[in-house]
């Protein structure tokens, strides 16, 4: 009997050291790579990348030509030749040449240009690099995606932080107002000092409940960034108090993607402006045709109603040169060049938002922790200052409302210190977006 009951915990107690854990909490790391994988905004931006490299596939096979199937039935007034006329078909029989006032025509065409004023060059170079350009702003999404879901999960941290904090509160509250109600009863305390303290719990309890209500939206928030029914509870995290490096920031800009992507859409446009003066030049185009005229012939034909076919094949190489357009291409190179000039702006305007924002990144980074420190200093005063109130209060030397302002005080000096530690986090965060560092490699 004691070797089974042995066995059977033994059994127990490997299986709860070795089964997975169920409801375990989701770590901020998950959560990134959860809404990597499920976020809808994001797998539309990838879908915007394949649409890209289908455009790029199109306008390279452009280069290759087309073949088509042409197929045309057409009713005269007048009858037709089923092929042109050349002496020699008069010569021989001019009674019998086919005549027809149904004619149809089937066959196969072949077109391709042989030179577009360099047009079709560049228009393969533009999507080619509209291709790579929309492998910059995925990348863009995905860093941009990544800062809000961790912003979201530290302000959750945060909120979840402050509400355990404002409930000790609470408690605390709950725990004078007994002991003032009861001495009250014993006629040691007056009423009004009973209804101060009840006053400020129902205060603590509404502050509560506004915290509640916060953690719900923010939870909402980040379940919908997620692709996810209902939120998981969250891990908590180990905050690394790091003031940032000196760096060269200039020299960081030039290789972040967003100042890359600035460059390609001056290059883009660089050669759109080049595209504008495909215009100038002649257009050439080859186009071949094999294919067969039938039909039957007309009441004035010797062999009225007969049915008569006619191979016919041609290669044409066709040039059209526009030589006046009132205006039209100088106009669209106008608008070209413009474009051009307009992302050039953008592109300087991209460095220098980069330069201010990494500057108040890092002064954030700094702010935070010289708050984060303040609000130690301030919360180990506030709580010997407590303490000390509520000796004086217990002894009768003070009245209730300054006992009430000091743990009101030392409660601020809790909230403070919580939000200066999760604002540090968010001020990295921010930086690491700004650096694109927020994606682990």
């Amino acid at each position: 009997m004691f070797k089974a009951i042995s066995l059977i915990l033994f059994l127990n107690f490997t299986f709860a050291v070795f089964l997975p854990a169920t409801g375990s909490a989701m770590s901020i790391d998950e959560a990134v790579a959860l809404a990597l994988k499920n976020n809808p905004d994001l797998q539309s931006k990838q879908m915007n990348r394949m649409l890209s490299e289908s455009d790029l596939s199109e306008k390279e096979s452009r280069n290759f030509g087309k073949f088509e199937v042409i197929a045309s039935y057409g009713h005269y007034n007048l009858p037709r030749t089923l092929a042109p006329l050349t002496p020699a078909s008069i010569f021989f029989d001019p009674f019998a040449v086919p005549t027809t006032r149904d004619l149809f025509t089937t066959g196969i065409m072949y077109e391709v240009p042989l030179f577009t004023g360099f047009a079709q060059q560049h228009s393969v170079e533009i999507a080619s690099m509209q291709r790579t350009m929309a492998g910059v702003a995925l990348r863009l999404s995905e860093e941009q995606l990544i800062y809000n879901v961790k912003t979201l999960y530290v302000n959750i941290l945060a909120l979840q932080r402050q509400e355990e904090a404002q409930n000790q509160y609470c408690g605390a509250l709950q725990a004078l107002s007994d002991d003032i109600a009861h001495e009250v009863s014993l006629g040691k305390r007056a009423r009004v000092e009973h209804l101060k303290a009840a006053a400020d719990l129902e205060n603590c309890r509404a502050r509560v409940s506004q915290i509640r209500t916060s953690v719900k939206i923010v939870k909402a928030t980040l379940s919908s960034l997620l692709n996810v029914e209902e939120l998981a509870s969250l891990e908590d995290i180990s905050i690394n108090w790091l003031l940032p490096e000196e760096n060269d920031f200039d020299a960081a800009i030039k290789g972040l993607e967003r100042y890359r992507y600035a460059e390609m859409e001056v290059e883009k446009n660089a050669r759109l402006v080049e595209k504008s003066k495909a215009d100038y030049y002649p257009q050439v185009m080859f186009n071949a045709f094999f294919g067969q005229n039938f039909g039957p012939n007309d009441n004035t034909n010797r062999y009225s109603g007969d049915w008569n076919n006619q191979e016919i094949w041609q290669a044409v190489v066709n040039l059209k040169w526009n030589i006046f357009d009132f205006g039209g291409r100088k106009s669209a190179g106008q608008m070209a060049r413009i474009r051009k000039r307009q992302s050039e702006m953008e592109k300087l305007k991209t460095e220098l938002d980069l330069k201010k924002s990494l500057v108040e990144a890092v002064a954030k980074i700094e702010t935070s922790v010289e708050e984060y420190h303040s609000a130690q200093a301030e919360l180990a005063i506030t709580r010997e200052t407590e303490k000390i109130e509520q000796v004086r209060f217990d002894n009768g030397a003070i009245p209730m409302n300054d006992l009430l302002y000091a743990k009101a005080r030392n409660q601020q000096a809790v909230s403070r210190l919580i939000s200066a530690e999760y604002a540090y986090q968010n001020a990295q965060f921010y930086l690491d977006y700004l650096l694109e560092d927020g994606k682990e490699p």
